[in-house]
């Protein structure tokens, strides 16, 4: 695209002098209370200068700081380590690995490729992210509770016809009502009451033992009702500890998490709720021999995890260190303590701590319209930048946060937000244009009325076999989410989204297409679970972990509870209208073709909306990415969305042409891949490196004098 700019990604440390680095320092240690800790904050911010030349950092420099410890050189060496044991690692299903690692040192490389791995990070790390996992199993299993309960629960409630297993006329409404109810309600409480719950209710922590209580109570509830509108009141109590929880916890995981695994413990959230998926469909085929009362064991299954998650979040469930920074200067050291137990390291934990609150403080000014200058304005002289970041610090400081409605107003005011919002909010409509809920919610149904079950046999073992079918829809939805662990830190979220959508608008056709010449139920089986294979990796994982990194601290839950808003709502519009479509033509047949139109749709607007969040492009070789840090990725979203898309269109689709030219041989040679969009601005460069000498030699001969 002419006369188009790479946009510069860069930090507030990369061009100060060691004087300025330590006034940074130390006016973070004066002002917020870390006094007891400064001679390790000063060390952090020398290494953050330009982390890939700490080992310089002298034992002892002319001001008299004491240089790195044994120990914190070791924890540095340690997490530069694991930075590259992650980038070189291979996916095990992949030639390079075999060809990298021969059978007879697999273990070994195993054991080498898991030291940046989950099981290798610090005790508390691990025990926050597996609560986390809980909450998403805990989702998952309600789920399919409802899928596996709509099979009898109409006939204790409704008294349908007994010619299926679907109510009919006014009966489908009120059957599509009270399914639809928790999604309704997860999407009005998750936009309405998830930020106000993190903010008087002290955390993110407490949101989900709040939203744990609802559920319990949802559960154990809805299994005691003797009418149908009970049962719709426990619906819409469960959706409120529902939308709570999904808005809370992928963002938990997204701020606890080292940016280089980021994607892959806050994807942990699909993974568990397909993990929950399964549960609950395998709780499902336990009680279904029980008859027409097996439907309220499968509501009440959902309990059990339930309880689980709630003594654990009580009990070992740590606060976010960045939800604490956020509160004010007085929970600091809170946040310092609770992050120096999250990383293993003082010294990781100080340097993670420095960097954040400086970034913050970028992205704070940006939300409430404060212009500051780290970037785009060249530093003349150390006065003049000094002045700038306290300028900065004084502004953030008086300035008060803005209240839940001016939040949701600013998630489409400012540039900087409104392209994040519109890169969450495409990808949640995406998994929902996708058309996967329609085997979640509703699989049960489908194969019942496929394999002609009907409603007058709930009696009957021939129940067992759509709930196996479906029971086989969670497998493989658990199964295939692993890949995701490998591809979504080096592959990326986007490409994810884009190289999975084509092959779900395929079989989401091919299962519509078994419907001619009579449904059946072997072939809908087959590719109904070759769709969620492919989905369980792709369109997934990716949506809820996007959604969690984009937006700024403090709009990152209000931002995400809209991103999750806008997800539930259209779960709950297919949830009520779903019964309306298949109990008269086009029927189940006609719904599938409907999705496989709407996957075309989600793949136009995945392509040319959402964008990549993994990293940017290194500067000497644009194919390898550089993770970012949370409040790294204000400077993606800086980019017009017009910008954005017009590069997609004007440069990837070209590219993409050349490339299909290339494979099929109607050209010699391989084409050359596009500027990229982003770039990483390393410090080592040449011409930066020089000024910053210059800067520090003026700096000396104004100290001397």
């Amino acid at each position: 695209m002419a006369g188009r700019d790479t946009h510069r990604i860069d930090h507030p440390f990369e061009d100060l002098s060691d004087r300025q680095v330590d006034g940074r320092a130390d006016r973070l240690v004066d002002e917020y209370g870390l006094q007891v800790w400064r001679t390790t904050f000063v060390r952090a911010a020398r290494v953050l200068r330009n982390p890939r030349t700490w080992r310089a950092v002298e034992q002892i420099d002319a001001n008299g700081v004491a240089g790195l410890t044994p120990v914190e050189r070791a924890d540095l060496q340690r997490e530069e380590q694991e930075a590259v044991d992650h980038v070189d690692s291979k996916p095990p299903w992949t030639l390079e690995f075999w060809r990298k690692h021969p059978s007879h040192l697999k273990k070994r490389a195993d054991e080498q490729a898991g030291k940046c791995g989950f099981w290798h990070q610090p005790k508390e790390l691990r025990t926050t992210i597996i609560i986390l996992c809980i909450g998403a199993v805990v989702q998952g299993w309600n789920q399919t509770g409802s899928n596996g309960a709509n099979l009898t629960w109409p006939v204790d409630l409704l008294n349908p016809t007994r010619s299926s297993c679907e109510a009919q006329g006014d009966q489908a409404w009120l059957f599509a009502i009270v399914n639809a109810a928790p999604w309704f309600s997860a999407a009005i409480f998750a936009l309405l009451l998830s930020d106000p719950a993190n903010e008087l209710l002290f955390g993110r922590r407490a949101a989900i033992i709040i939203s744990a209580i609802f559920i319990l109570a949802a559960s154990v509830g809805g299994a005691l009702v003797k009418t149908w509108q009970q049962f719709l009141a426990c619906r819409i109590i469960l959706g409120i500890g529902m939308g709570c929880k999904a808005s809370v916890v992928a963002v938990f995981a997204a701020e606890v998490a080292p940016a280089r695994i980021r994607g892959s413990l806050v994807m942990n959230w699909q993974l568990f709720d397909a993990f929950g998926i399964f549960l609950g469909f395998s709780a499902n085929l336990m009680v279904a021999p029980l008859g027409t009362t097996s439907w309220r064991w499968m509501t009440a299954s959902s309990a059990f995890p339930t309880i689980i998650l709630l003594a654990l979040a009580v009990i070992a469930c740590p606060e976010s260190p960045r939800f604490l920074m956020g509160k004010g200067k007085a929970y600091y050291p809170e946040a310092y303590e609770t992050l120096s137990r999250l990383r293993g390291s003082r010294i990781l934990a100080a340097k993670e701590l420095l960097y954040t609150h400086y970034q913050q403080n970028v992205e704070l000014s940006i939300a409430r319209h404060v212009d500051s200058h780290y970037s785009d304005r060249p530093v003349d002289s150390d006065d003049e930048r000094d002045d700038d970041v306290g300028r900065v610090d004084h502004i953030v400081a008086r300035t008060q946060s803005p209240t839940l409605v001016q939040k949701f107003g600013q998630l489409f005011t400012i540039p900087r937000i409104r392209n994040a919002t519109l890169t969450a909010v495409v990808a949640m409509i995406a998994q929902q244009l996708c058309g996967v809920n329609v085997l979640i919610f509703y699989s049960s149904t489908i194969f019942a009325t496929t394999s002609g079950v009907l409603c007058e046999d709930v009696d009957s073992r021939d129940l067992v076999r759509p709930l196996m079918m479906s029971w086989g829809i969670g497998l493989v939805n658990f199964l295939f989410a692993f890949p995701a662990y490998w591809l979504i830190d080096q592959k990326g979220r986007r490409w994810l989204l884009t190289t999975t959508l084509p092959f779900l608008l395929v079989f989401m056709g091919a299962a519509a297409l078994s419907y001619i010449g009579g449904p059946h139920d072997e072939a809908l089986a087959v590719f109904s679970y070759i769709f969620i294979a492919i989905y369980s990796w792709g369109m997934g994982p990716v949506p809820f972990t996007v959604s969690a990194e984009v937006f700024p601290l403090d709009h990152r839950v209000a931002g995400m509870s809209f991103a999750v808003f806008t997800n539930l709502l259209g779960a709950g519009l297919l949830t009520l209208f779903v019964p309306a479509i298949t109990a008269s033509p086009p029927s189940h047949g006609g719904l599938l073709g409907i999705f496989t139109f709407l996957n075309l749709v989600a793949f136009v607007l995945v392509f040319c909306f959402v964008r990549e969040t993994v990293g940017a492009a290194d500067r000497d070789n644009p194919g390898n990415m550089t993770a970012l840090a949370l409040e790294e990725l204000y400077k993606i979203f800086e980019v017009p969305a017009k910008g954005f898309w017009q590069y997609q269109v004007l440069e990837v689709i070209p590219l993409w042409m050349s490339r299909l030219r290339w494979y099929l041989g109607c050209r010699s040679a391989e084409p050359r891949r596009p500027e990229p969009l982003y770039r990483w601005w390393e410090v080592n460069d040449p011409r930066e490196m020089q000024n910053i000498v210059q800067r520090e030699e003026m700096s000396e001969r104004e100290h001397a004098s």
